[in-house]
This record gives C-alpha cells, structure tokens and sequence, in this order.
C-alpha cells in the first residue's frame, strides 16, 4: 500500500511562483454524473420570506466577479460514488472577505455568516437550520510563520496543486471546477485510485504535519469508516500520535471528537477510540483519552439514556 510516491515532502516541491490562471487546471481529471452536482448544487442554505438561497446561487455570484469557485471535500468523494452530497466546501482563487462583500451586495439585506475564520481564509455563510455553506481560499503551506500553522494568516492562492498539499490524505485532494466540463481534477494523481482502494494516504505537506495537531483525530476518524492504512499513516501515527494527542489536550480533543462525530453511529465513534488508544505509546497519552473517553461516554448517556 505504501510504495505509490507521495508529492507532500518539501524535497518534491520546487519553485514559488504559482501557474499563470489559464494553466491552473492542468491535471489528471475524472468525469462525474452532472445530474449528482446539479442536485447537490441545488440545496437550500438560507430561507426567508424574501429569499430561498440555494448553493448555485452563491456559485453564480462569485462566478459573476471572475472569481474561480471549486468544490472541495466529502462532495467529491460521494460524488464519485455517484451520490449527491448534503455537505458542501466551496474554495475560491480570491479573499473570502471579497466574496462576501459580493454577497453582501446580491443579497440585501440579509448578512447569515455562522463563523468566520479570518486567519485561516474561512467563511460559513446560511441559516442554522440548513448549516450554510463553507468558503475557503486555497492555501499554501508556503505561508506558515512561526511554526504554528493555527496563529498563521494564509492569504489567497490560485495553485491547485500548492492546496491539494494542504490537505490531509490523497482522497480530500479533489476538485470540482464550477466553471469547468464536469471533471473532477486530482492535481496529485493519487485519489482515485486510493478512493477505490479504500486507501488512507497521507499528501499533506511536511510543513503541515509538523505545525498542525489535529491530524492523529482525522486519521482515526477514517480508519473508523473503514479505510485501510497507507504505509505513511501508520509511520505517522508511530512517530506523532502522542505528541498529537497531548498538543491537543482534553478539552480540544473532547470538543473535535463531540464536533466531528454529531450524529455518527456509535460504533464508528468507538471504532475512532480505539484507534486512538491503539497509536497511544504513553502513559500520559493514555490516561488523557481514558479521561475524555469517560466524559464523553457521560453526555451520551445524558443525551440518550437508552444508549
């Protein structure tokens, strides 16, 4: 499983300057069912009596601005699947404060943002009930300071590949392009083959893995629906796990867990605790996921006291 190369070691990436815009979509592609997207594109992320705001139209008003709008995420995935995605990213070759004032603009008087994340470049914007719709710029492992890749300000790129290189394992690394021919771009070559496979590969960048903590929780989150390790994972989850686990802390890893895991079965959450124990090496790793392992077995059982 372990002998495809991965492009996410800064030895495999060369040069700082991103392609000219008319090459930026020169990669292995996949067609996809447009019926899938068009459903999907189709759902509702803010209603009111004036307006009944669906995914399309947000695309559309972007697009109207010449700003590049792509699908990122689980839509490309239950897209190839041919599924139509209830969660949909969208990421974007411009600011996200620039896409929002044009929202602001197409849709008076409503302003719905749910959360904003300014130093990551991110924007959920819709009503509660139906979760709204998540604006992201692409980024760049190029512009993490400090070391910490979470007190970073990433501003907005246009390099595909650059993003893919952001992203945690080889089957998030699609894109959809809203302007494009209805084909799913895999700038790393890698995700569909993995997503056949069921393969858990890891293609962030070293930059990534070495100034972000949450990525032992995502790991465990997948293998917990049953993908298969990839050679990298397991050498990661060897070498990281623990210093994941305790850079995270109790209550972060409480609050990720109880965050990521609303309304999954059971048995993938307890799927996800053990592999989190099984990649512990230390005693204090160990005693820290016993603790939150407790206090989240005691809001289930608040929740649902049949459970």
């Amino acid at each position: 499983m372990g002998d495809r190369q991965v492009p996410g070691d800064a030895a495999h990436v060369t040069g700082d300057a991103s392609p000219a815009r008319s090459r930026m979509e020169d990669h292995p592609s996949h067609p996809i069912d447009p019926a899938v997207v068009d459903a999907s594109l189709a759902q509702v992320i803010y209603r009111d009596a004036r307006y009944a705001v669906q995914i399309r139209d947000v695309v559309a008003q972007l697009q109207s601005a010449d700003i590049r709008v792509y699908v990122v995420g689980g839509a490309c995935r239950d897209w190839l699947a041919g599924a139509r995605a209830k969660d949909i990213d969208l990421a974007l070759d411009r600011p996200v404060e620039q896409a929002h004032e044009i929202l602001r603009r197409a849709f008076p008087p409503i302003d719905p943002v749910l959360r904003r994340f300014e130093r990551f470049g991110m924007l959920r914007w819709g009503d509660a009930a139906s979760g709204g719709v998540d604006l992201n710029i692409l980024r760049s492992h190029r512009d993490i300071q400090n070391d910490d890749m979470f007190t970073t300000s990433f501003v907005s790129r246009q390099d595909l590949r650059d993003d893919a290189l952001t992203r945690d394992f080889s089957i998030n690394a699609f894109y959809y392009p809203c302007h494009g021919p209805g084909q799913l771009l895999d700038p790393l070559d890698l995700g569909l083959a993995d997503l056949q496979q069921r393969i858990l590969r890891l293609v962030a960048h070293r930059r990534i893995l070495d100034t972000s903590y949450s990525t032992t929780c995502r790991i465990g989150q997948f293998l917990g629906r049953g993908y298969a390790p990839a050679d990298n994972v397991l050498e990661y989850l060897e070498r990281h796990a623990d210093r994941d686990l305790q850079r995270m802390g109790g209550e972060g890893l409480l609050w990720w867990t109880l965050g990521h895991f609303a309304g999954a079965p059971r048995e993938q959450l307890e799927r996800f605790q053990h592999c989190l124990h099984a990649s512990a090496r230390q005693d204090g790793s160990r005693q820290l996921l016993d603790r939150v392992f407790a206090d989240l077995e005691a809001r289930l059982t608040r929740r649902d006291p049949q459970s």
